[in-house]
């Protein structure tokens, strides 16, 4: 991310808050993520861990809010109390995770609190979420995306090392290897996107065209 940039302000999660300020277009907020996925003594896949980072201005404008709305005696308490917050409601959009093998989708859950601070000036937020069902990658490829269904967000992953996958030792596996494919969304469908006012009714799916779809691939 070019941190000189300068980003609009508004709404990242529908069950949070709203701004005054009604803004042009899709998307309206911005993440850099990193993902880590988490291989047992098995070697199978069974914990993917998020890292998001916000955007200057909307990240900021998250802290503040959390300063002001949310309960704790301290900066650091509010801020978790604003990761717990953002985690519960995530859930009904399955922490915007989508994984899959051999066309089959695996279920996950959320494991563990969750984590909030202002780093570097940028609010960063993390989370961990269980596999329902391990996966060998060894055996057949994950596959995974990480999107905003309604395209209010748009979540890149971070360069270079935007997903990687750690052994039972928390150390990097060498024997894996992920391959990042961009989005290619048709025209008309980026002419669409752009045309959205804030508030606008959206199809339900619509970030699915704009995501990252990334293949982890084992020895």
């Amino acid at each position: 991310m070019n941190r000189n940039r300068i980003f609009p302000a508004i709404l990242i999660l529908m069950a949070l808050v709203l701004l005054p300020v009604a803004v042009q277009a899709h998307p309206h907020a911005w993440i850099d993520l990193r993902i880590s996925f988490e291989r047992d003594a098995d070697g199978q896949i069974t914990h993917m861990l998020h890292h998001w980072r916000f955007d200057p201005t909307y990240g900021q404008y998250l802290y503040d809010d959390a300063q002001e709305h949310q309960s704790g005696d301290t900066p650091e308490a509010r801020l978790q109390g604003l990761a717990t917050e953002i985690l519960d409601n995530l859930d009904e959009y399955r922490w915007y995770s989508h994984l899959k093998v051999e066309g089959e989708a695996i279920a996950i859950a959320a494991a563990g609190a969750p984590r909030m601070a202002m780093e570097d000036g940028l609010l960063q937020f993390r989370f961990r979420l269980e596999l329902e069902t391990p996966v060998d990658p060894a055996l057949a490829p994950l596959e995974y995306k990480v999107y905003d269904p309604t395209y209010f967000i748009e979540i890149l992953h971070e360069e270079p090392h935007g997903t990687r996958i750690v052994d039972a030792s928390g150390l990097v596996d060498a024997t894996c290897q992920a391959q990042l494919e961009r989005p290619r969304p048709d025209p008309a469908m980026v002419a669409r996107a752009m045309a959205l006012d804030y508030g606008a009714s959206v199809d339900y799916d619509l970030g699915r065209y704009f995501a990252e779809r990334v293949t982890l691939r084992c020895d």
